[in-house]
């Protein structure tokens, strides 16, 4: 089976040496990834209010947020109860905020906006907009889908070929994670669904 290396494209600097890439956010070599001084918070700012209950997308990112603050127990369901609302209100209460468990602009940035946009991208990441279905073999196309898949907890890809068979079956767990319908076609739907998670959580690295 062939295997895939991941391509990242340059698309823009920002000031400090940050660079933007289609799917990665690189430090400067004069700083560590992930230990630039700047934040989040444009990010941060466009985040939604999720409450008690919600499900969907958000909801994944919150619980992938709060699991690298420590709560592992949260796994990414998607949907917003029991152990989420336990995560969150025990942030919010680290954090001096409220402890209504009602996730809004002042818990997104506590807990988003303090990321480095090294791992976040700072809502600079834009994702693409073609298509992928069951079957591609488009090298370049497939290098953005796993490249992001890999990035969400619990997925792993070491190797890869073509987008069928349990890679796959992973998009389609991830589409219901984020209440879309899991079909395995990856479309405007998914690959926003993709890169918030990713970018939220803090996951795109350096």
């Amino acid at each position: 089976m062939r295997t895939f290396l991941i391509k990242a494209l340059a698309v823009a600097v920002f000031p400090g040496g940050m660079a933007v890439t289609t799917g990665i956010i690189a430090a400067s070599p004069a700083m560590a990834c992930g230990e630039e001084q700047q934040r989040s918070d444009r990010l941060a700012s466009t985040l939604p209010q999720v409450n008690p209950g919600d499900t969907g997308q958000n909801v994944l990112a919150l619980q992938l947020s709060l699991r690298n603050e420590g709560y592992t127990y949260l796994n990414g369901t998607g949907n917003y109860a029991g152990n989420t609302l336990t995560a969150a209100q025990d942030f919010q209460r680290k954090n001096g905020i409220n402890p209504s468990g009602i996730v809004g602009s002042k818990t997104w940035h506590a807990l988003v906006g303090k990321l480095p946009p090294s791992l976040t991208g700072n809502g600079a990441v834009t994702p693409p907009s073609f298509g992928i279905n069951p079957g591609e073999t488009d090298q370049d196309k497939l290098n953005y889908l796993y490249n992001a898949l890999m990035r969400i907890h619990p997925y792993q890809l070491t190797e890869w070929g073509a987008y069928d068979g349990h890679i796959v079956a992973m998009v389609q767990d991830f589409q219901r994670r984020a209440g879309i319908k899991d079909s395995g076609i990856v479309g405007p739907k998914t690959w926003n669904a993709l890169y918030l998670v990713v970018s939220a959580s803090g996951g795109w690295g350096c």
